[in-house]
């Protein structure tokens, strides 16, 4: 839950010094990749979904 966390606050651009240190120290590269990689295909669908919808 905390990869995802730190991803999702990544995306928005927002992240305190002290999280990030926390983070680094607890999270491994591959769940932060995967988090990384699950939110970008979310967010990616999501906008298409919006696109689609506001066209029709």
């Amino acid at each position: 839950m905390s990869a995802w966390r730190a991803v999702f606050w990544s995306f928005l651009g927002v992240r305190r010094g002290r999280d990030l240190e926390r983070d680094a120290d607890a999270l491994t590269p591959a769940r932060v990749i995967l988090a990384g990689l699950l939110g970008a295909a979310v967010l990616v669908l999501a906008l298409f979904g919006l696109a689609y919808w506001a066209t029709r």
